[in-house]
């Protein structure tokens, strides 16, 4: 398990439709955090990321606002890392 951390910026839904490959996809909710990350010369890089949320109503309030939430990795493929909100996790308040 892994605690990613970062200033939630938005909170969106995602109309679904068809992928290129003619797959039906449904509408999905969606979080973007902000958040620093470490580069190997000592830099810092600010990183946007989106996620996949089950319910909207946990994050709306969270706008504009320092949070952390359990997120779990896979890599479906060399060089390709998808993260994921745990399932049940919820954001909470942080001070990064």
């Amino acid at each position: 398990m892994l605690k990613l951390s970062g200033k939630v910026v938005n909170v969106f839904t995602q109309e679904g439709g068809q992928g290129k490959d003619g797959t039906e996809y449904s509408e999905r909710h969606k979080v973007q955090l902000m958040g620093e990350r470490a580069l190997p010369n000592g830099d810092i890089q600010m990183d946007l990321m989106d996620l996949t949320i089950q319910d909207l109503s946990d994050w709306n309030d969270m706008e504009g606002k320092d949070v952390s939430i359990d997120i779990g990795a896979f890599a479906p493929s060399k060089g390709n890392i998808i993260y994921f909100v745990s399932k049940g996790s919820k954001p909470q308040l942080s001070a990064y």
